[in-house]
This record gives structure tokens, C-alpha cells and sequence, in this order.
């Protein structure tokens, strides 16, 4: 059904796809006048093939480098990534790899451009449906991402940053979508496969919630549901052949087109569950995804309009029947399929921090967009504790 009202935004970005595409990485920063970068990776991702492909692709420009960014972007390391391009004058930043360097690289286009406490930015929600989104201005140093994983945090219009007493900053705004992504297949298949594919069931919430947020569009809709059918071909694929550029191409495509979704659709309780696990327990963002996925969908069936929509998932999921339940089972078959982590207890977070983690998601904006109604910690925990 098409809504009565509706507003739909697009961001100003530029795709490149394909094998060997990095290699018009300096032709197409010209466009963007872009010549003294910062080029921003994890430990891993540094130590990398593409990461030397990016490198030697950006011969010849005055770039710095801010490498061994950890999961969650913590802010002490944002701050650090301010600084640094401050004092390199930087005119862009590039994140190369996962959510994390691209989450860091808009935190701190963000702060540098509005100069002030970074707590001051960020969007808040009090429950039961209070939501404060600040004015953010100032223009931004425009980003170019060339990922890895399938997180899509290039694509959305914000990210979050882990504060040092174990909260997730979330800051929006339009100006910091990325400018340029660079997807070149075959410079994913050193990332390791579990950590592709948990990142994929990250994509693939977008698309599920994205398709019952409150705010999502016919457009969104419509980009959820072809990626949901991608992601459902693809990581089975990269599952049984990691090597495989072009699977990986495919599920790169699909997260892609998850993170047009997100730009409008906006995520739900899975994320804002995901969030809090990150930031109080230290999971990395693909697990949680995997994990948590399934048991949101179950929280949110109860309501009939996201049951209506999940039933049209099950259906790009490759269901035999148009029914909520039918989604939740093909999101479970494919965790089977796929081998990715199904219980918080498999973590190595202790049980003890659920209360905590319930209490903290009752401060989440994805409470804001959810279908159904979230009015205490105590639902929360239920879902939680049916997730251990």
C-alpha cells in the first residue's frame, strides 16, 4: 500500500562498481577536488591488499593516514582522527574496509565541522516518543568509502561512535552520506568469511526493518525487498566458495542497496539492541546482527502491520508462504546455512550485563521507528533473554 503522505530524500552520492575500479580511485577524488586525504582503515584492513591497492591508487597526493581503528569507532580514536586532519589541513577523508572507519570518518567530519562537544550533535530519544535531532549546518568535508563487509555504513546518512562509559553516540546528517563508494569485488575476498557474512545478516536487518520502519517509503520498500533476494543468493554462495569475487560482488551489491533503504526507512529495535550490545559488552556489530535478527522480527509480528510487511519478506526471502513466520524461518535457515553466531551465550558476554544492555536500548531513536510500541526495559529483556 502505498502511503497518503510520504517524503523521500536522496543522497548525493557517486558508485563506482567493478573489478579493478580502484584503480580510477585519484581520477574520480579530482571530481570531488580532493587531493590531501585522509585515508582511514582498521588493524586488519591496513595490513591488507586493497589497502596497498589504495595507496599506490593515490600516488602522487599529499594524504595522511590514521590506521588501526577499533570496532565501535570509541571517540577517544575520533578525536584523534579530528586532530590529525586539522593539522594535515585534510579536504576528505577515506574509509577503507568495514562500519567502523566509515562510522569514524563521518564522526569526525562532523566534529571538526561543527566544533563543539560531540554529545551536543548527537540525536536523542527519551521514551516513550520524545526525539530531539539537533541542527548540524555546517558544511561537511565530503567522504569517500571503498568497503569491505556489508555493514552499508557508507551509504547512510550517520553513524555512531562508542563514548568511554559505554554508550553509542548517534549522529545524522545528510551531509555526511559518503560522496564516492568504490566497490571492487575482489578486494573483499581477503576479508574472512565469517566476518563477511555476519556482516551480511547486518545488511540483510536493514532491509527487514527497514521494510516495517514507521518512516519507510515506496522506494525504500522497494530496495529492500530486491536486496533481500540478492543477500539470499549471495552469502549461501560466498558460504560454500569464500574465493569467489563474484558472490561477493552480488552481496556487496545487496548491502548497497540495503543502505539506500536505511537512508529514508531508518532501523528499528534490532539495531538499537545491536548498538547497546556493542557498546556495553564489546560484540562486534556483524554478531549481534546475527544473533538478535530472528528474535526482532518475533518482538515485532505481534503487530499487524509489521506482520503484513514481514509476510511480503518471506516471500523475497524465498519462503513458500506469505507469513510473518515464514520470514523468521528463512532468516533462521540462513543462519543455519551460512554458519553465522545464533546466541548471545556464544559471545562470551556475560548474562549478567542483560539488564543493563535493556535499560540502555530504552534510549535508542531506533525505538522511535519501531512498529510496535516499546514501553519498558522488562520487553526488552524478554527479547534479550529469548536471544541467549
Amino acid at each position: 500500500m502505498i502511503p497518503s503522505h510520504f517524503a523521500h530524500r536522496n543522497a548525493p552520492s557517486k558508485l563506482v562498481f567493478g573489478d579493478g575500479c580502484l584503480a580510477q580511485l585519484k581520477a574520480e577524488l579530482a571530481e570531488l577536488s580532493i587531493s590531501r586525504p585522509i585515508l582511514v582503515a582498521g588493524r586488519r584492513t591496513a595490513a591488507s591488499t586493497v589497502y596497498r591497492n589504495t595507496i599506490q591508487a593515490l600516488s602522487g597526493l599529499d594524504l595522511a593516514e590514521c590506521t588501526g581503528m577499533p570496532e565501535h569507532s570509541p571517540i577517544g580514536e575520533v578525536a584523534r582522527l579530528r586532530d590529525l586532519a586539522r593539522n594535515h589541513a585534510a579536504d576528505g577523508f577515506i574509509a577503507v574496509g568495514g562500519g567502523s572507519a566509515s562510522d569514524a570518518c563521518k564522526a569526525a567530519a562532523l566534529w571538526l565541522a561543527e566544533d563543539r562537544d560531540l554529545e551536543t550533535c548527537a540525536t536523542r530519544f527519551t521514551p516513550p516518543a520524545d526525539l530531539f535531532v539537533p541542527r548540524l549546518d555546517a558544511p561537511k568535508l565530503p567522504i569517500v568509502a571503498i568497503p569491505t563487509t556489508l555493514s552499508a555504513a557508507e551509504v547512510a546518512p550517520g553513524g555512531s561512535v562508542r563514548t568511554e562509559d559505554g554508550r553509542k553516540l548517534i549522529l545524522v546528517d545528510f551531509k555526511l552520506a559518503s560522496r564516492l563508494i568504490v566497490i571492487d569485488p575482489a578486494a573483499s575476498t581477503e576479508v574472512p568469511a565469517h566476518v563477511f557474512l555476519a556482516s551480511g545478516m547486518n545488511g540483510l536487518a536493514h532491509c527487514i526493518e527497514g521494510l516495517y520502519s514507521k518512516v519507510q517509503t515506496p522506494v525504500t520498500a522497494a530496495l529492500a525487498l530486491y536486496a533481500m533476494g540478492l543477500f539470499m543468493q549471495a552469502l549461501p554462495a560466498v558460504a560454500a566458495d569464500p574465493s569467489s569475487a563474484a558472490a561477493r560482488g552480488k552481496a556487496l551489491m545487496a548491502a548497497h542497496l540495503s543502505g539506500l533503504a536505511l537512508l529514508n526507512a531508518r532501523t528499528c529495535i534490532h539495531h538499537a539492541a545491536c548498538h547497546v550490545l556493542g557498546a556495553v559488552a564489546g560484540i562486534s556489530h556483524g554478531d549481534a546482527n546475527s544473533i538478535i535478527l530472528p528474535h526482532a522480527m518475533a518482538f515485532n509480528s505481534v503487530d499487524p502491520v509489521a506482520a503484513s510487511d514481514m509476510a511480503a519478506c518471506a516471500m523475497a526471502l524465498g519462503a513458500s508462504s506469505a507469513t510473518a513466520q515464514a520470514a523468521i524461518d528463512r532468516v533462521r535457515w540462513l543462519q543455519e546455512q551460512i554458519g553465522v553466531r545464533r546466541r548471545l551465550r556464544d559471545t562470551g558476554m556475560s548474562r549478567n550485563l542483560l539488564p543493563e544492555v535493556a535499560a540502555k536500548v530504552m534510549g535508542e531513536k531506533g525505538l522511535y521507528v519501531n512498529p510496535r510500541t516499546v514501553s519498558s526495559a522488562a520487553q526488552v529483556q524478554e527479547m534479550l533473554e529469548a536471544a541467549w
